[in-house]
């Protein structure tokens, strides 16, 4: 990290290309180059804020790579505020380094997993190995050794075997590098590379170390359970069942003869990989690294019922009731959402039954003999008898509860029931419930529109419009418009892939316990599932409302229960979003923010902001007195016939004048800087009086005449001495002595708001202390109301304007060239007495010679 930060500050100097230039002008294109890089840094500040409150997916790399950006952006600002000062803040380098180095160094923190333990068998576990099996398999354990609720038998492979088979043959770096150069919004994209990495990962090399590792772990479970056991293949990735649940994104395999597990193992491996699980995992800001696949490995119980129960209602944070799904055989087709299952709501305050349905279940899936499982109809009197007595129910919802109490949190809960209906928990995890507990969109059928379909499940609730899209498999994903309704007969953990694009989701066939249920609300995409006869009803290309909350769809659109929905904001938790939310309060923060503060120091600065606000405010100070570098210039000043008894020497940086032919004096019509013109134009006005009636009359001559005149009076008297303008098209700075005064006026006036401001000192004067005081309250007062901040100690001011368009500041600067002419002598003039607002009225009124003064 310090190589980067010192190859920002060596290569500054190579990329200014600036050559052959006097030091004025180096110290101009210094400050130019400031100022650029002073807007950009800034640009750098707000994508990188974007990143965290917009709401869209980014990744690390990307985080990371605005950050360099920024960086380095800094340390050209430093360097170059030391070019401008003469290296009077060389501390300044310091304090970036160390606040640089802190901010990159917590977004280039990549997570390692290098235990050397890497099988813990499941009756070691509990949530304290949480970071090396992931969530499944230490809830599992928690369950199972804490709770004391029956569970299956099993082992875990930890988050450290998969990234030493990954590791081992190089074969991660290369997918990690494919997958970051995807964009997750292209699908057909992101599926073939998707499908490479997985294919790379099922023909990796193992490492002997843990093919031994597995190997005896698969004998272990045959001399506990014989020969014939079979075992589940579960992905527990770490991060699963976090703040994030990852929900059907990685495989299981169920039915796994022993010898066949280390093939179970890779094809979960992979599955990390797969096009959906990638999409999910950017999507909700998790890197590569983060999602290391921990497997976790236990015997099949051949399951007469299965199912999940939610401790509480997902949709509505204040409905405590407690929801049972179930169905015949395996669970797989109720997560996955192939089946429709027989439901049961449950009072909590009473266990009573609200609300029982039984679905018509024609087929189920059971184990084979030789391994795997298959389909198989279901006898034709179980079809319609629900797969769970009530007393049943009333068992699993204690176990439920039991599990809520220990957790503390509302849970999703897997079980399942073997052939002597003893039940065992599968699967126990945080409830992914939706953003906010809404009422009813509607409490009646809306008027006026046709209903096409009523009835399912509130999967995910709230309201959307859109085309819709029918789909027959997850394959089919790519050609989905933004927007669109997706319509598919069963849920499926696939169209995760598809939720950056959808409004909304309707299905045949699904629970709302299923696996995409969940992710669609934690993604806030308003879903109807079970509704029967969606794909046959509903068709391609139609506009159609969908009312989840009400589980009504209508015909065309109903605007009358369409609202805006507040996004989610996905990545929130993420490590990603962790790990930028924390650099940024060493990036964002404005400490400095009073300039006359004592704080406001180069060892002040506590964040990048801090020393971008200290380096412009410095960088301005120094251009204020560019004109002290005049000393060591010969040759570069033209004079200037203005009209005014005053003597102006101009030094034009590029773009300030007109060519002016050698050995004549430039006019105002040969003024090309903007905010020169403007200062000009108001110190011309007519309402200013300058002079005398004589010397008036002596300043309309002509050109000509005028050039004789002041090239006989220099370098003599006349008001005050000589002023200096030292100009570009876009920047002026005056100073000079306009009668006994002194003052300087800098100012950028160009496109960029950021860049534009004016800054201005006053001081002296012919009278006493006290009138000079008093004409200085009067310029501090005025200059108030034209929206300068002004600082005024004794006779002397000094105010400032930032951040204007160019149109303001031009304006601005116009008014303050009358008031330097207004307010010229008025020290010689005001009473003891005077009244600062009477003056500041007048003129703010246009009455630029203030007559007549205020009755005494």
């Amino acid at each position: 990290m310090p190589q980067l930060l010192e190859f920002f500050r060596k290569n500054k100097s190579r990329q200014r290309g600036i050559s052959d230039e006097t030091a004025l002008d180096r110290k101009y294109h210094t400050f130019k180059s400031l100022l650029a890089g002073n807007n950009q840094v800034l640009e750098f500040m707000t994508d990188l804020e974007r990143l965290m409150y917009d709401g869209r997916s980014f990744t690390q790399d990307e985080a990371l790579e605005l950050t360099e950006s920024l960086v380095a952006g800094v340390y050209d600002l430093v360097e170059d505020l030391n070019s401008l000062s003469g290296g009077a803040y060389p501390e300044l380098f310091d304090r970036a380094e160390s606040i640089s180095v802190e901010a990159l160094k917590l977004l280039s923190r990549r997570r390692r997993f290098e235990s050397r333990r890497l099988i813990f068998p499941l009756e070691h576990l509990s949530l304290d190995n949480l970071d090396e099996v992931g969530g499944k398999a230490a809830n599992l354990g928690e369950v199972s050794n804490r709770v004391g609720l029956p569970t299956p038998h099993g082992f875990a492979v930890t988050a450290s075997a998969a990234a030493l088979f990954l590791h081992h043959s190089g074969v991660f770096e290369h997918v990690r590098r494919e997958l970051s150069a995807t964009d997750i919004g292209d699908t057909a994209r992101l599926e073939e590379a998707a499908l490479s990495a997985q294919e790379r990962i099922l023909a990796a090399p193992m490492p002997p170390e843990l093919q031994t590792a597995l190997a005896e772990a698969a004998r272990g479970m045959v001399r506990t359970f014989g020969s014939q056991v079979r075992l589940a293949v579960r992905s527990s990735a770490v991060c699963e069942d976090s703040q994030a649940s990852f929900a059907g994104q990685h495989a299981t395999v169920l039915g796994v003869a022993p010898q066949e597990m280390e093939r179970a193992w890779r094809e979960v491996v992979a599955s990390v990989f797969s096009p959906r699980a990638v999409f999910y995992r950017r999507t909700k800001g998790y890197s590569e690294e983060d999602v290391m696949m921990s497997v976790l490995v236990l015997n099949m119980i051949s399951a007469k019922a299965s199912g999940v129960i939610y401790t509480a209602d997902p949709n509505c944070l204040d409905d405590r009731d407690i929801l049972v799904s179930g169905i015949w055989g395996l669970g797989l087709s109720v997560v996955d959402g192939s089946a429709d299952t027989d439901f049961w709501r449950v009072r909590r305050r009473d266990r009573g039954l609200e609300a029982r349905q039984v679905a018509l279940k024609e087929e189920r899936i059971v184990l084979l003999p030789g391994g795997g499982t298959m389909y198989e109809r279901v006898p034709q009197e179980q079809r319609t008898m629900p797969c769970l007595n009530d007393g049943q129910v009333a068992r699993l919802v204690e176990y439920a509860l039991r599990l809520e109490e220990h957790y503390g949190t509302p849970l999703d809960v897997e079980w399942a029931m073997d052939a002597e209906n003893r039940f065992v928990v599968l699967q126990a995890r945080p409830l992914m419930q939706a953003n906010a507990c809404k009422l009813p969109e509607s409490c009646a059928f809306i008027a006026g529109y046709a209903m096409l379909l009523a009835g399912g499940q509130s999967a995910s609730p709230g309201t959307a419009s859109g085309v819709v899209h029918v789909v027959e498999t997850g394959y089919e994903l790519h050609g989905i418009p933004q927007g669109a309704i997706l319509v598919a007969r069963q849920t499926s953990p696939e169209y995760v892939a598809a939720m950056g694009k959808v409004s909304g989701i309707i299905t045949d066939m699904g629970s709302v316990t299923g696996h995409m249920a969940s992710v669609a609300r934690e993604f806030g995409i308003p879903t109807l599932v079970g509704v029967g006869r969606a794909t046959h009803t509903l068709q391609h290309g139609q506009v159609v409302t969908l009312d989840a909350s009400n589980q009504v769809v209508y015909e065309g659109r109903v605007t009358e229960i369409l609202h805006e929905r507040k996004p989610v904001n996905l990545m929130k938790g993420s490590p990603v979003y962790k790990s930028l939310q924390q650099a940024l309060k060493l990036i964002a923060p404005l400490n400095l923010v009073d300039p006359e503060t004592p704080e406001f120091t180069a060892s002040g600065c506590q964040t990048l902001h801090d020393i971008i606000r200290f380096a412009h405010e410095m960088a301005m100070r120094s251009m204020f007195c560019i004109a002290d570098d005049l000393d060591m210039q010969e040759g570069l000043a033209v004079p200037l016939f203005t009209g005014l008894p005053l003597r102006f020497l101009v030094v034009d940086l590029g773009g300030g004048l007109h060519p002016i032919l050698s050995g004549r004096m430039a006019e105002v019509t040969d003024i090309i800087c903007m905010p020169f013109k403007a200062l000009l134009e108001g110190m011309s006005h007519p309402g200013v009086r300058w002079t005398n009636a004589t010397q008036q009359e002596s300043s309309g001559c002509d050109a000509a005449v005028a050039d004789s005149v002041f090239r006989s009076r220099l370098p003599g008297s006349g008001l005050g001495g000589a002023n200096y303008a030292i100009i570009s098209g876009e920047y002026m700075n005056i100073h000079g002595r306009m009668g006994h005064h002194f003052a300087t006026v800098d100012s950028y006036c160009g496109p960029l708001l950021n860049d534009n401001y004016i800054m201005f000192s006053f001081k002296g004067g012919a009278a006493d202390a006290g009138r000079r005081i008093r004409r200085a309250q009067l310029i501090g007062a005025t200059l108030r109301w034209l929206g300068f901040r002004v600082v005024q100690k004794g006779d002397s001011i000094r105010a400032e304007m930032k951040k204007y368009d160019q149109k303001r500041i031009m304006e601005k600067l116009d008014m303050l060239g009358r008031l330097l002419g207004a307010m010229r002598m008025l020290d010689l003039t005001i009473s003891p007495d005077a009244q600062t607002e009477w003056y500041v009225q007048q003129f703010l009124k246009g009455n630029y010679t203030f007559s007549p003064p205020p009755e005494e």
